[in-house]
């Protein structure tokens, strides 16, 4: 038996004077107090916007929304992970609580198996006291409608929950698990899949969850349409707020030796509940701390010019006595050391890109 979501705050529900009376009474009595409210109270409702990072931020006009479906897509190992990980660490601070009775917590559904401690270790800001690993062991292999119900009972049962769907391309259904090779069946878990999306739709706005799913790119062998297709139903396509793909990604590097210390990542926005899409930018994760959000803030801040470049030299203009340093992460390690700085630099970017 499906269970029911839960609300954890008081009736926000506005009177509704041109309903009929009787109707209105019917209507309360049946479903419940809440369920009418006036148009206005769209406008009303106040939404905790969580940032994600300077850059993609921008792109999708100030961040992820709470109570929103979100997909992550692009090819293996391109840092799909890794941004759903940093976004959860962002969440659980508590200045994106809002209304909430209980502090947030992020569940983390395992189905491909590749999680090891270095990953969700090397995360800045991520509590691991709140942080759950849903996985299947040697007593037990989880199966697609196991992973989904588990998923669907998080989202019900705990509001303001984050839950990470690593990912869909890798659910197994039970059918599939327990027939012989030489038998399909995609179809069912693209109908299952289908099910749950529809199932837990409503739900997540009202709850507030923030429900990461991540799909993979993989390569189209039939050489015709695009050089890529995503593995995954259409059905997410319908209920998803916001979506980034991951166009292409690449080694960053560092130095004259040409030290890898992370990745360069292009994304595109598909869709997103904040803003038009399209949209492009290069988001950069750092081994060992996840998205480096000072490297992103300090290319912006060049970009806009807030921050002034002359050959190798930075120039922090609208700090007290203009520190100049050379190099990009000298500059870079400025930011880290004065958070007084990073954080005028964030308003500042923001008000020149307008978000």
């Amino acid at each position: 038996m499906a269970s029911k979501a839960l609300s954890t705050k008081k009736s926000t529900a506005l009177s509704v004077p041109s309903i009929n009376t009787a109707l209105a009474t019917d209507l309360k009595k049946t479903f419940g107090e809440d369920i009418l409210m006036s148009g206005s109270s769209i406008k009303e409702k106040q939404t905790i916007v969580i940032p994600l990072s300077p850059s993609l931020d921008m792109i999708l006009n100030g961040g992820v929304p709470e109570g929103s479906f979100v997909v992550l897509t692009g090819q293996p190992k391109c840092g799909k992970t890794v941004t759903s990980l940093s976004l959860a660490a962002t969440a659980l601070d508590p200045k994106y609580q809002g209304n909430l009775e209980k502090p947030r917590h992020v569940y983390y559904l395992n189905i491909e198996g590749r999680l090891k401690k270095r990953d969700i270790e090397g995360i800045k800001g991520l509590d691991l006291n709140r942080f759950t690993l849903i996985g299947s062991t040697q007593g037990k292999i989880l199966h697609a409608e196991e992973y989904l119900q588990i998923a669907e009972r998080i989202i019900n049962q705990e509001p303001g929950s984050i839950v990470i769907i690593d990912s869909y391309s890798a659910l197994c259904t039970e059918a599939e698990i327990t027939s012989d090779m030489n038998k399909m069946q995609r179809a069912d878990g693209a109908k299952l899949l289908a099910k749950f999306c529809r199932k837990v739709a409503n739900v997540i706005p009202v709850n507030k969850n923030i429900v990461i799913g991540i799909t993979h790119l993989m390569g189209n062998p039939t050489g015709y349409g695009a050089e890529f297709k995503e593995k995954s139903g259409q059905a997410i396509a319908y209920q998803t707020d916001i979506k980034l793909r991951a166009k292409r990604f690449s080694p960053w590097l560092l130095g004259k030796e040409n030290n890898q210390i992370g990745q360069e990542v292009e994304w595109q926005v598909v869709c997103s509940a904040l803003g038009p899409p399209g949209a492009t930018t290069t988001s950069y994760i750092r081994y060992g701390e996840g998205i480096d959000k000072y490297m992103e803030l300090f290319n912006l801040a060049v970009d806009i010019g807030i921050i002034s470049k002359g050959g190798a030299w930075y120039t922090f203009t609208s700090v007290d006595e203009t520190p100049k340093f050379q190099g990009s992460e000298k500059a870079r390690d400025f930011i880290v050391h004065n958070p007084e700085v990073y954080d005028n630099l964030v308003s500042e970017v923001s008000d020149a890109l307008g978000i």
